[in-house]
Formats: C-alpha cells, structure tokens, sequence
C-alpha cells in the first residue's frame, strides 16, 4: 500500500507542477536551488535520520518548525 501512496502523491505533484507551469511565474534561479537543495538534502537527511537517537530526530525537527513558524509569524 506505500508504494501506491507514493504513486499517487508523484501524479498529484506532478499535476500541480504542470499546473503551476502555465499560470505562475518562476524565478529560475530559486527553482534551479531548490532543485539542488532538495537532491541532495533528501538523502543526507535521510542518512543523519538514520544515525540520530529518536529523542534527537524529534527535538530537530521541533526546532525546525519553530523556527519556520517564527520566520513566517514575524516577517
């Protein structure tokens, strides 16, 4: 069952990539970093993942959030 999970999130990201396509502007040079950022943070992510004790996964990904709802609270 995760791997049609997968399948479906691939095709409704790709629908709204498609859409997104045809009714967005793109700055290309953010587009091009977070391409960049997002291969090769998914595997280093995944692999620091693996290695943390899960007290210390959690705590980073709390800490992450606050930080990120923080950021958008008071800009």
């Amino acid at each position: 069952i995760n791997a049609v999970k997968n399948v479906l999130g691939a095709l409704v990201n790709g629908a709204a990539a498609v859409f997104f396509l045809f009714v967005a502007d793109f700055d290309w040079t953010a587009v091009l970093l977070i391409a960049v950022g997002s291969a090769a943070g998914g595997p280093l992510g995944a692999r620091l993942g693996r290695r943390l004790p899960p007290a210390a996964l959690r705590a980073v990904i709390v800490a992450v959030g606050v930080v990120a709802i923080l950021q958008l609270v008071l800009d």
